[in-house]
């Protein structure tokens, strides 16, 4: 069983200009087309069984809109997630329909949309996460789309982390963007997930070894950032690391199914 975790995909009719856009922004030429067809196409060629989506909502009026159409295209074998815009008026309300919706989570991604952790105006929204049993998987760390200073780091995560910890929190590419070092020291070993994307191949093997195995296997998640990342490549690239059986099945599929109720 492979689940990549963190996937991204476009509504047919705004694909084309939604990859333009984020191809300036990223600097990077995407992998497959960016359409679901594409992704399912994808994950056939790689021996991938199910992915997760991660749509965003980028401002506070399509909060609504990105929420249903994850909810209508939220089929196996692609899952998605819901999102929720920082500045989004009555949150909670908006939080509890997604719970309804029957997806498990939230996407949120501090530089696309301009928040920290540590805003208290923001608590609202981790306590109705809380409250509706849903997981936050979140961007960390840099990000080439945007200048340093960013707006999240190991050092605050595990601050936040600290203020929420009955919140399920997954923490995108490895707990921190190039920030690997800082992950060692402040990230590695509280309950919270990891995931791998867009770092394999570009974190050390000897340093993601040691995360993935002082971090626990059983909170470590597969994920590739597709389009953005093949998901054939980064997956022969995971199966060549010398980890255990054990070590590569929890990582590659039974911790995903876990938080996304996938019967095995």
């Amino acid at each position: 069983m492979v689940i990549d975790f963190h996937t991204h995909y476009y509504p047919d009719k705004i694909v084309e200009r939604a990859l333009q856009n984020a191809t300036k922004f990223l600097k990077t030429a995407p992998a497959i087309a960016g359409t679901r067809s594409a992704l399912l196409q994808s994950m056939e060629e790689a021996g991938i069984d199910y992915s997760l989506a991660l749509p965003l909502a980028n401002t506070p009026d399509n909060v609504r809109g990105v929420n249903k159409w994850a909810q209508i295209h939220n089929q196996a074998p692609i899952f998605l997630l819901g999102s929720i815009h920082p500045q989004a008026k009555n949150p909670e309300k908006m939080i509890s329909q997604i719970a309804a919706m029957g997806l498990k989570g939230i996407k949120m991604h501090p530089e696309f949309q301009n928040f920290c952790f540590e805003d208290e105006s923001l608590f609202p929204i981790w306590e109705a996460c809380i409250e509706n049993n849903l997981f936050v998987l979140t961007h960390a760390g840099s990000d080439i789309a945007f200048s340093a200073p960013y707006h999240s780091d190991p050092r605050r995560l595990k601050a936040f982390h600290k203020r929420f910890k009955g919140l399920k929190l997954v923490l995108a590419h490895l707990g921190s963007m190039e920030m690997w070092d800082e992950v060692e020291e402040f990230i590695v070993g509280l309950p919270l997930y990891l995931d791998l994307a867009f770092t394999l191949g570009r974190v050390d093997d000897e340093q993601l070894i040691r995360i993935i195995r002082r971090h626990g296997a059983e909170r470590v998640l597969f994920g590739t950032d597709s389009p953005w990342c093949s998901q054939k490549k980064a997956l022969e690239y995971f199966r060549n690391l010398p980890l255990t059986k054990r070590e590569k099945d929890l990582i590659l599929g039974l911790n995903a199914a876990k938080l996304l109720d996938i019967n095995l």
